[in-house]
């Protein structure tokens, strides 16, 4: 796992996707939908094996943040309009993802 990965900006880019700049200049496009698929919530993954409870194929590929908050200096958390909203995505696990794979 890569160490914490400070970022310079966090913004909006459409009504389904967000856009983090890193701290080492590095920019990533993350949309609303992949995110909840790979939701880390212990509705969505189970927290024992870390495999999957949500069927990806159930996600909306619409689907919204109600809200989007910072979690210290850890992570973001995401309220979608699905209702899921506890899940925490730490800044590690965003900066690791690549495209749709969670």
């Amino acid at each position: 796992m890569e160490t914490f990965q400070t970022i310079k900006t966090i913004n909006q880019y459409d009504n389904h996707t967000f856009m983090i700049e890193w701290g080492d200049g590095a920019v990533q496009r993350y949309r609303l939908c992949d995110l909840q698929r790979c939701c880390p919530c212990a509705n969505c993954t189970d927290e024992f094996t870390g495999l999957p409870l949500l069927d990806p194929q159930t996600v909306n590929d619409d689907v919204r943040a109600v809200k989007i908050k910072s979690i210290g200096k850890y992570g973001l958390q995401i309220q979608f309009t699905s209702g899921c909203s506890t899940g925490i995505y730490s800044f590690d696990q965003l900066r690791n993802m690549k495209g749709t794979k969670c």
